[in-house]
């Protein structure tokens, strides 16, 4: 993922959270209410990161493995080539 695309996403990642905050803190509800409703909406959140991180590093893992077979293929095209010469 580019640098551009993790800020993008990050930036949208903390404004949907305060704006969630926000909505339910200025909902008519019991304090004790609200709480447990932010409380909720944050293990959520929590688990969603944690899906979204674990799609990251699946992501960089599998895009390192084809950058390490596409250098292995072109070393060994070099390699032969200049043994042909």
């Amino acid at each position: 993922m580019s640098e551009k695309n993790t800020n993008s996403f990050l930036a949208f990642l903390l404004g949907l959270t305060a704006g969630a905050i926000l909505g339910i803190l200025f909902a008519p509800a019991e304090g004790k209410e609200t709480r447990k409703k932010i409380a909720k909406y944050l293990e959520d959140l929590e688990e969603k990161g944690e899906e979204y991180l674990e799609k990251g590093k699946e992501f960089v893992e599998e895009g390192a493995e084809k950058v390490k077979k596409f250098v292995e293929e072109s070393k060994d095209k070099v390699v032969k080539k200049f043994k042909e010469e």
